[in-house]
């Protein structure tokens, strides 16, 4: 086997306090926040009309709102706790704040 060479490694000689004296805040007294009050019926019956008009086929471009992120999906599949989007990702109904 061939021999490799060592590898140079340091010593810390000194204490490390670099984050001692940090403070960070990411809300702003300014700004605000509005929580919406979520409605699960609410939401069951915007999803159940959506899968009940007449347009919806096979799947409907929606746009969902959850609690991670806000972007339109494709629906082809409601589950009772979850709705299945074409690429296969699963949106839990618990999630969503806002569908349309």
């Amino acid at each position: 086997m061939k021999k490799l060479p060592e590898i140079f490694v340091n010593s810390i000689s000194k204490k490390i306090s670099h984050n001692d004296e940090v403070y960070f805040s990411y809300l702003d007294n300014d700004k605000k926040i509005e929580k919406k009050k979520y409605d699960f019926n609410e939401i069951q019956n915007k999803i159940n009309d959506i899968f009940r008009s007449n347009d919806f086929i096979y799947k409907k471009k929606v746009h969902i709102k959850t609690s991670f992120d806000e972007k339109d999906y494709i629906v082809i599949s409601k589950s009772y706790d979850y709705l299945l989007t074409i690429d296969g990702s699963k949106i839990m109904i618990k999630d969503i704040l806002e569908i349309y």
